[in-house]
């Protein structure tokens, strides 16, 4: 359960963050973890505001679902930052944060004159995701979400055997880079409170993901074997995803040193009446020990031929009569490594996350004149037991903390609001 009034771990720690979908995820981690994250956008809004899916099916910047998740916690500043004045609204905060985080192209980034603000305040730290880095041939280069991951290598082993490349669902290059950059952010700071020297951190997104697939690059770099896409397809009978009466399961049985082995299965289908075609002294043998190395033993494959197709047709047969809840509890009675293939609603529902007080409810502002909007957020991805993280607010409406802000932190008086306002600036 979170202590709602317990310390965090970042207490008086403050961000700018202007990052595109490569750092957003970076200032969700932070402002969970208790930083004042300010979260700079254009006059109007982030274009991000309007990126389905919406809540409620109401497609308009104010319901993005995938706005509310990245910036809940945050508050929210409007400047513009191509213009002179929002640049120096801008720096008027620098000196009063400890951690910049951005998302921009070389030239932006000069624009803003960051190694003049780096000399000038040498204890502040600059985080810069973008998609692959700040040099290199590709460095001013667009991408999103979908080219680091065909980039990175990871769709390759991605889909069918006899199709193209998949995408990997879930904006898993720009979490991965968001992530890399949480990191990068709080290295430094530990360095820069340490030392008093802030410094420049970047994070490629690229290199990022191509570090998630390392097995798949050593194996390539040391023997020349692509990792080749598979599919539904089973490389040794109970390992893979299976067909259960009422959805799906997957199954790592057989693999040496995860589980029980494939003999404990073969005694669950025959206590139920199954497989009992495979139960011959020859075939228990071969089945007890049954195993990718199976297939590495010439001795042992060649005895192995005739069984995979019974003893998969078997396990087949097996799930399919089965509910996927009951193979995955009765699985793992019996050590066997099985897991529900879960979807949307029965994570939601699952009691595994709900005894942990996981979830975490917020009302979230829609719009003026529109009442709050109760919303369950996924919480934190990790637990501290004496600064514990939580999501503090819900996201922010575009510029929302202006006054409170560039006033109260920057100093920048009320009646001058009201000129940068009517200029566009803010």
């Amino acid at each position: 359960m979170v202590m709602v009034d317990a310390p965090t771990a970042l207490d008086g720690v403050t961000v700018l963050d202007f990052s595109d979908e490569f750092g957003q995820y970076a200032g969700k981690i932070l402002a969970d973890l208790g930083a004042d994250v300010i979260r700079i956008e254009l006059p109007g809004g982030h274009p991000a505001r309007s990126r389905p899916p919406f809540a409620q099916d109401n497609a308009d910047r104010h319901s993005s679902l995938a706005w509310w998740y990245h910036n809940a916690g945050k508050r929210s500043v409007t400047i513009d930052l191509t213009q002179h004045d929002g640049r120096f609204l801008f720096e008027q905060l620098i000196p009063h944060v400890d951690i910049v985080l951005e998302s921009l192209a070389r030239e932006e980034r000069l624009e803003l004159d960051y190694y003049r603000i780096l000399i000038q305040h040498p204890s502040l730290v600059w985080v810069s995701a973008t998609p692959f880095g700040a040099d290199g041939f590709h460095a001013e280069w667009a991408a999103t979400d979908l080219i680091v991951q065909a980039l990175a290598g990871p769709m390759i082993q991605a889909g069918y055997t006899d199709g193209p490349p998949q995408r990997i669902g879930g904006e898993q290059a720009t979490i991965a880079a968001g992530i890399a950059a949480a990191q990068g952010a709080l290295l430094a700071l530990l360095h820069a409170e340490a030392t008093g020297q802030g410094q420049f951190v970047e994070i490629s997104a690229q290199e990022v993901y191509l570090a998630c697939q390392a097995r798949a690059v050593l194996n390539w770099d040391f023997n020349r074997v692509a990792h080749e896409r598979m599919g539904d397809a089973h490389p040794v009978p109970g390992v893979g995803t299976y067909a259960a009466a009422d959805g799906y399961v997957y199954c790592y049985i057989g693999v040496a040193g995860f589980g029980a082995p494939w003999g404990t299965l073969l005694d669950w289908m025959l206590e139920e009446g199954h497989a009992s075609d495979l139960d011959t002294p020859e075939n228990r043998d071969v089945l007890d020990d049954l195993s990718f190395r199976s297939f590495i033993d010439p001795e042992v494959s060649g005895r192995l031929v005739h069984l995979i197709e019974p003893a998969q047709a078997a396990v087949t047969e097996f799930f399919a009569a089965k509910p996927a809840a009951d193979i995955y509890n009765q699985g793992q009675s019996r050590g066997l490594l099985i897991g529900v293939v879960n979807k949307p609603s029965d994570i939601l529902a699952s009691e595994q996350l709900a005894a942990r007080d996981w979830w975490q409810d917020l009302e979230q502002p829609i719009a003026p004149g529109w009442d709050p909007l109760p919303v369950r957020y996924p919480g934190p991805p990790y637990r501290l037991s004496e600064t514990p993280a939580r999501i503090h607010r819900p996201a922010p409406a575009a510029g929302e903390h202006n006054q409170e802000v560039l006033t109260g932190i920057a100093g920048i008086p009320s009646e001058d609001l009201l000129a940068y306002r009517g200029e566009g600036a803010i």
